[in-house]
């Protein structure tokens, strides 16, 4: 075939190949699912007496609402120094790797594939004409070949678009876990925190049932009261000492915890004391439908959405002829010296049509998988937004039942200790037993740490809240 007659199908391929690019190819288009919002959020009335997080515009630097340096700092080690957060990245750059290699199938192949061959033929090949027996030659071949997949009805395309979906949803994937890892780390700082404040309760109440020994000490060296209140008031310090070591123990725990999340060796690692002072912020939660973007779960399943409509493309292309040309140009001679004239030249085009006849079922079975898989995620899109409002629904009640419980709290609190005054005074007095004085001492103890129990609680329900919203505010 002559250059001019070659350049004939060459042209016909490219006009080809130009028209399929152009269209979409066959599947359906995507849309995202209409979601049951509701206009706003049930849960929305005003928290009284809580601090207000610093400024209207939404953020995404959450921490910042709790106005903590510390915690600043806590949260930006988890962001540079978290391994499983680095493992989360790699694998977000694999599902990136993934999407320019399903681009790649839609590209021309084209390699180069030099050779070389000695070889040497037989003695007995004289009945063959224009054959020398015993011949020994070279053959030397430059040849260049190119693979090209004329994506007629969308199949690469379909295919690249369900990676990159993937992709999408992958790195919806790793915000939701940085998200995750941020928070928990916010809520475990915050738990330290309420354990120093909880801790000081008990230190300051070790404090009084010591001077409290000395008291009952001093009046049983007087006769005034008998051995079984030094008894007592020595078990009681015991107690409340035994307590002190538990919470102790249990804020390390919660400290070498906290050193995997930042990603340091928990030997070494510590968060100086400091008790949680103040009221957490009031988090403004927004509409609903600002979910749908914020939250990185719900971005996640729907991508996930996107790519199972890519892949019914897939499937529905599979239906369809598909068209490859393949061929190669290049050089061939057995002499070296001549390899690049102009009769060494050598070329070929092999244009391949595959058109699908009987498949057994097949292509139908894998069309309804996909279509079957799209419904299925659709559901579970529909259940996640759901979940994400309930979820929300939920930190805003337990935020608003939280103050109404501190508040309630606070005035348990001022009663027993009122209590606690007056029975020392009625027991120094002898007007009464020691027994009441313990259980007053007691009470007074427990209604303090449950207050600084609520005021941990109330913190992480802030961190929750701003967790449920997207980590934005």
């Amino acid at each position: 075939m002559s250059q001019r007659n070659l350049r004939i199908p060459l042209a016909l391929s490219a006009f080809a190949i130009a028209a399929c690019v152009s269209t979409r190819g066959v599947g359906p288009t995507y849309e995202r699912p209409a979601s049951p919002l509701p206009a706003a959020f049930g849960e929305t009335e005003p928290v009284e007496g809580e601090r207000v997080a610093p400024d209207d515009a939404r953020r995404t630097d959450w921490w910042a609402a709790f106005g903590d340096d510390e915690l600043e700092r806590i949260v930006r080690a988890v962001r540079e120094h978290n391994h499983e957060l680095r493992a989360g990245l790699a694998k977000l750059r694999q599902a990136r790797a993934l999407v320019r290699s399903a681009r790649a199938d839609g590209l021309p192949d084209l390699a180069f594939e030099p050779s070389f061959r000695r070889e040497r033929t037989s003695d007995e090949l004289e009945f063959l004409p224009g054959v020398t027996n015993g011949r020994t030659a070279n053959t030397s071949t430059l040849p260049f070949t190119l693979g090209w997949e004329i994506d007629l009805f969308g199949r690469i395309q379909h295919t690249t678009e369900a990676a990159a979906a993937d992709a999408e949803a992958a790195r919806a994937d790793f915000d939701a876990l940085l998200l995750l890892l941020e928070t928990e780390a916010a809520s475990d700082y915050l738990t330290l925190r309420a354990l120093d404040l909880e801790q000081d309760v008990v230190a300051r109440s070790v404090t009084t049932q010591r001077d409290a020994v000395d008291l009952v000490q001093r009046r049983f060296e007087l006769g005034a009261v008998s051995e079984l209140d030094v008894a007592r008031a020595g078990a009681q310090l015991a107690t409340i000492e035994a307590e002190l070591v538990a919470l102790r123990a249990a804020r390390a725990r919660m400290q070498y915890a906290l050193a995997v999340l930042v990603g340091e060796p928990a030997t070494g690692f510590r968060v100086e004391p400091a008790p949680l002072v103040g009221l957490p912020p009031s988090i403004p939660a927004g509409v609903p439908s600002e979910l749908l973007l914020a939250r990185p779960d719900l971005r996640r399943a729907e991508r996930r959405l996107a790519a199972e409509n890519a892949r019914i493309g897939i499937a529905t292309a599979a239906f369809y002829p598909s068209l490859s040309l393949t061929g190669n140009f290049g050089w061939q001679a057995t002499d070296e010296a001549n390899l690049f004239e102009s009769d060494a030249r050598i070329w070929a085009v092999n244009p391949r049509l595959y058109v699908p006849l009987f498949q057994g079922g097949r292509n139908d079975a894998n069309l309804e998988r996909a279509q079957a898989r799209y419904e299925e995620v659709v559901e579970q899109y529909q259940n996640a937004v759901l979940v994400a409002l309930s979820e929300v629904e939920s930190s805003l009640s337990t935020q608003r039942f939280l103050v109404a419980q501190r508040d309630v709290q606070q005035r348990a609190v001022a009663a027993a200790l009122r209590a606690r005054d007056v029975s020392v005074t009625q027991y120094e007095v002898g007007t009464l037993n020691y027994l009441s004085v313990l259980d007053a001492e007691r009470t007074a103890l427990d209604a303090q740490r449950a207050e600084a129990r609520l005021r941990g609680d109330a913190f992480r329900n802030a961190v929750q809240l701003l967790r449920v919203l997207g980590g934005a505010w």
